[in-house]
């Protein structure tokens, strides 16, 4: 650099690369100079997203921002910074025939003559992809070698336009070395540097990696709880389908243990009741216990009709256990305790009618759910 002259590459890895983060992934480590590419964060992720026109058309508007590219032609040729200064309208191609379903790719490629091919650009582009006999058989097209792929279009037969509900959002996100990275429970790198700290943003929870290369709540160490609170009421009627709770969830980290508890109000009609079970992440393991209203079970109540029978209910196979429900509101008291193996993911309350009934059971706001790492 000293003599005014030096390759590009040298600008990659060092004006660029050496500030990004790490990618986090096993695959990764045989390359030591890959970095996480992705699209830079902003308030609402904003930043390259791509949308439906105003009035839908077969076109796509991919929105201003910043994304980074790794090169995959060659290991150790740095990445590439990508700037979209305004919108940019991509095309998508017409659409099959009846039968004829497909799914289309939205990606930032970047194309080098210096290791592949005879172009030095990157470009946003629409990779099309192959026509298949159904929307669940449509697979999206492989893509260029350094791509960011930014969103999927479903492209079904014969539309002649694009909708928000066609368009899924496909984008990763980087940060600087150090930052905390946007990302969600089902994608987030599963061997980040020890220290390097996640932001989960679809459970509103911190994560950070640990040394021996797994992940852990950050506002789980041991000793600390995590909480969920039901801030509106869920009526479930005419079904005896167990189903998480839309707000009675909690993520836990792998090879854990947690004490948990729970308060749950609900009502129902005397028909219906209550069924309840805990539900973990894969090879979980546990049980709990609750107190609560005996549906019909002269021996196990007392003259209140409060259940005293305190035989644990498995969490490993999900196992349900039947309440009483009134039409006035009831109290269902919960503790028990959870241990993770290897896999992280939440703890989830599930319930149903313990009978088919078209009067429904109803959750009330205000029920909750705790969990303390304890181990």
């Amino acid at each position: 650099m000293q003599g005014g002259s030096y390759a590009a590459r040298t600008d990659r890895l060092g004006a660029i690369s050496a500030a990004l983060c790490y990618p986090g992934f096993a695959a990764d480590e045989a390359t030591p100079l890959r970095i996480r590419q992705g699209v830079k964060p902003s308030y609402q992720n904003y930043q390259m997203k791509v949308r439906a026109a105003a009035t839908p058309n077969m076109t796509v508007i991919v929105a201003a921002g910043f994304c980074w590219v790794d090169n995959h032609d060659v290991g150790g040729y740095g990445a590439y910074t990508c700037v979209n200064d305004a919108d940019k309208i991509l095309n998508i191609g017409p659409a099959g025939a009846s039968g004829q379903y497909r799914k289309d790719a939205v990606v930032a490629s970047v194309y080098d003559a210096e290791t592949s091919g005879s172009a030095s650009e990157w470009r946003l582009e629409v990779i099309q992809g192959a026509y298949a006999a159904s929307a669940g058989a449509a697979v999206l097209p492989a893509l260029p070698n350094s791509a960011q792929l930014l969103a999927s279009i479903t492209v079904n037969p014969s539309v002649t336009s694009i909708t928000s509900g066609n368009i899924a959002d496909m984008r990763n996100y980087s940060v600087s070395a150090g930052g905390i990275l946007p990302t969600t429970l089902n994608s987030y790198p599963t061997r980040p540097h020890p220290g390097q700290v996640m932001y989960l943003s679809d459970s509103d929870l911190f994560v950070y990696g640990k040394a021996d290369g797994t992940v852990a709540p950050l506002s789980l160490g041991t000793g600390a709880f995590s909480f969920a609170r039901k801030s509106a009421d869920t009526s479930r009627s005419s079904t005896t389908t167990m189903t998480a709770d839309p707000h009675l969830t909690v993520a836990v980290a792998a090879n854990s243990t947690y004490a948990v508890d729970a308060y749950l109000l609900y009502s129902g009609g005397t028909t219906g009741d209550l069924n309840v079970a805990l539900a973990g992440p894969a090879s979980s393991d546990g049980s709990w216990s609750a107190v609560g209203y005996g549906r019909g079970v002269p021996a196990s109540v007392d003259t209140n009709g409060y259940t005293i029978r305190m035989n644990p209910n498995s969490i490993s196979s999900v196992q349900p256990r039947s309440y009483g429900a009134d039409t006035v509101d009831e109290s269902l008291h919960l503790r028990g305790i959870l241990r993770t193996a290897g896999t992280a993911g939440s703890l989830a309350v599930q319930w149903s009618q313990a009978a088919s009934d078209s009067s429904a059971t109803i959750m009330r706001t205000d029920s909750w759910l705790r969990v303390q790492r304890v181990a």
